[in-house]
């Protein structure tokens, strides 16, 4: 039958670009690790941010077409820009900093569940069997990935799972308002751009605000966050192209998947051993999770 089948997709296709966006977070993150030596994540973070603005306004002469140019479109990519990526990013290291990056970056998965929801309320996506089952497959097996038998010793209160949540939500709902504003205004450049402008302009004002000690900047750390920077603008350009063609709910749990390309960079590069029973399961729920819904 060939709603059995898994779907052979073509590179420029929506659940390609999906996957190559998940890649590029992925390297983000594996980059990130190595930037971390020299500085505190908030003095990455204004060194990421800004360096991918200043490399959309650089690419701008050359691939920003106003074309069908869109005030209201505008506004959105703008009121998106301040929530993600930079409020997710403050939301994540406050969550890492209280509760560790295990229990984080797992309670950081559920984005898709929230993305999903928020389409089929307001979009009016449709949801199938294997796109539900395989959104939750996939947010399993990120939370898999991301096990530390270390983590279960928790040392912080259960509201602290509150900015994590947050986190997920607003990343969520950002790409399920991105969907709204890219029918407005097909231009995913436009919006990369005008969105980390608006999230670089945040993370300064906000790195202003924190210890002195947490800016603190240290050169050999701008090479590796330039690249962090490079991937994750490159990803949210991705997948906003994906977006631009694709559901909700078919993106936003693809690249959820960034956590499994983490891990193996890490296996690769960094010589990280993480390998346990519940990060083999984890890979393949992961892996399980985006056939199930390459083959709705």
């Amino acid at each position: 039958m060939p709603s059995a089948r898994v779907r052979l997709c073509p590179m420029n296709s929506p659940e390609a670009l999906a996957l190559l966006a998940a890649f590029l977070f992925g390297t983000a993150t594996t980059l990130s690790k190595l930037g971390l030596r020299y500085v505190s994540p908030r003095a990455g973070a204004a060194i990421s941010l800004p360096a991918t603005a200043l490399m959309f306004w650089a690419a701008a002469p050359f691939q920003l077409n106003l074309n069908g140019v869109s005030a209201e479109a505008i506004g959105l990519f703008a009121l998106i820009g301040v929530f993600f990526p930079a409020l997710v990013s403050i939301l994540n290291f406050e969550a890492t900093l209280r509760m560790g990056p295990t229990v984080s970056s797992a309670v950081t998965s559920t984005s898709a569940a929230f993305a999903l929801l928020t389409a089929i309320l307001f979009l009016d996506e449709p949801l199938t069997l294997m796109i539900g089952l395989g959104t939750m497959i996939i947010i399993a097996g990120v939370v898999a990935l991301s096990w530390d038998g270390r983590a279960s010793n928790r040392q912080w209160a259960t509201w602290v799972l509150l900015i994590p949540l947050a986190g997920a939500a607003v990343r969520g709902n950002s790409q399920t308002l991105m969907k709204f504003a890219l029918g407005v205004w097909r231009n995913p450049f436009a919006a990369s751009l005008i969105g980390y402008t608006v999230s670089a302009l945040v993370a300064w004002l906000a790195s202003r605000s924190k210890k002195p000690a947490d800016a603190v900047l240290d050169s050999r750390a701008i090479p590796w966050f330039t690249g962090v920077g490079f991937c994750n603008g490159s990803g949210l350009f991705l997948t906003y192209q994906a977006l631009q063609d694709g559901q909700v709910g078919v993106v936003s749990p693809i690249v959820t998947t960034a956590p499994l390309f983490t891990l193996i960079l890490g296996w690769v590069f960094l010589r990280e051993e993480r390998f346990s029973w519940p990060v083999a399961l984890g890979v393949i729920a992961t892996v399980l999770g985006v056939v199930m819904i390459l083959t709705r």
